[in-house]
């Protein structure tokens, strides 16, 4: 296929997912460990929850036939033989009792069961929980391809589920390249600067339910590169190099990995990141990001995290809200363009974009919750504009 130069972001967050390996492995681990994971087959309950009748309110429990002969009275019973105190969610310890009336229903004299004075007639079997209402044996607690959240384990736990089949998390290459590159134990030199990407990647990697696999800096140069690449597509799922991808005189990867493998896209359709391209290399997707830190942490959370997800059978959703835009955002000349917002709840209780300086961009990742796109050519838009923003954290909570 030809490829690709400025391509849509969906469309290729779409084609980045047609192309990775579908290796989903599964392996069992104790309830304890999988909280993150994603569970590989239907989770079924053990245990009837209850297991035995129980009773759902503070009251009194009875046989309904003794009741009814009777005579629809208490008269002349004895506790422990003809009905029983009985606690909420505490099982009903007589099998013949199939019956509770809630206690502010009941009268007592002397300690002794007086009489019933509910409002309504009593009907058999009437506040009494039956065995396997909360879950039965075999019932479905969490379906295939479900999240593990904290909750669930409380499920799981409940149906006797103490072992959990989950899909193995994917491996994710981080090469970080480029021959300015030091690693931050290092003093950088003129020309040099520190190599920090790999470590919000590698967090990024593990929180979106990956394995990390880092490897070394590598210098600028094609057979290195192509040796590394091909290492990694061999060793890992999903293989994502930042740096040189651009058209520096350094530049190498673009050409480095058509050698080797196909080119699918060249670069996306906005900024910053727009030198954001993908590859194949040996049946391994590859993902090229940019190297300044600004540039990497928007293309990453655009184009890695859904390929993370969607190797675990997770859907990767965009979040969009309304807020009131803080400042002016003009459109850039060149291309679309994605400004970086903190979104905040202001005195009026409406959310609000403030818009973060360009110019600082590496420095203000770690401040932004948002993105604000404006299209090129657009008129952008002016302080007080009613935008539609996208949140960069918080969509798995809703």
């Amino acid at each position: 296929m030809p490829v690709i130069d400025g391509i849509a972001r969906r469309e290729a967050v779409r084609l980045i997912c047609s192309r990775l390996k579908r290796t989903l492995e599964t392996e069992y681990l104790p309830l304890q460990e999988v909280c993150g994971r994603v569970v590989a087959e239907d989770v079924r309950s053990r245990l009837n929850l209850p297991d035995t009748p129980c009773s759902r309110w503070d009251g009194v429990s009875f046989n309904f036939e003794s009741y009814v002969r009777n005579g629809n009275s208490t008269e002349g019973w004895l506790e422990g033989v003809d009905y029983r105190l009985t606690n909420t969610g505490i099982g009903i310890f007589n099998d013949s009792f199939d019956t509770m009336v809630k206690a502010e229903d009941t009268e007592f004299r002397d300690g002794r069961l007086y009489a019933i004075r509910q409002s309504e007639p009593v009907e058999r079997g009437q506040n009494v929980i039956p065995v396997g209402e909360r879950m039965a044996i075999g019932e479905v607690l969490l379906s295939r391809n479900t999240l593990v959240r904290p909750s669930h384990l409380n499920l799981m736990a409940s149906g006797g589920n103490l072992t959990v089949p989950v899909y193995r998390k994917p491996t994710v290459a981080l090469l970080p390249s480029g021959d300015e590159l030091v690693a931050c134990s290092d003093t950088p030199l003129i020309g040099q600067t520190i190599e920090s990407n790999t470590y919000s990647m590698r967090a990024k990697v593990e929180q979106w339910g990956g394995r990390a696999l880092l490897y070394p800096i590598l210098k600028d140069d094609t057979a290195a590169l192509q040796r590394e690449l091909r290492r990694a597509a061999a060793e890992a799922d999903i293989v994502v190099i930042s740096g040189g991808s651009g058209r520096g005189r350094y530049d190498l990867l673009q050409a480095a990995i058509a050698e080797i493998g196909e080119l699918y896209f060249s670069s996306v359709d906005h900024g910053p990141g727009k030198r954001t391209c993908f590859a194949g290399v040996d049946g391994t997707p590859v993902i090229g990001v940019v190297g300044p830190p600004g540039g990497e942490e928007m293309t990453f959370d655009f184009y890695v995290v859904p390929a993370i997800r969607a190797s675990l059978c997770q859907e990767h959703r965009e979040t969009m809200l309304p807020a009131i835009l803080d400042a002016d955002a003009e459109p850039h000349p060149r291309v679309n363009f994605y400004f970086t917002l903190h979104v905040h709840r202001g005195e009026d209780h409406e959310l609000h974009g403030r818009l973060l300086p360009h110019a600082r961009l590496d420095r203000s990742i770690a401040e932004h919750n948002g993105y604000l796109y404006v299209p090129k050519g657009s008129r952008g838009y002016v302080k007080g504009d009613r935008v539609t923003v996208e949140l960069r954290i918080g969509y798995e909570n809703i």
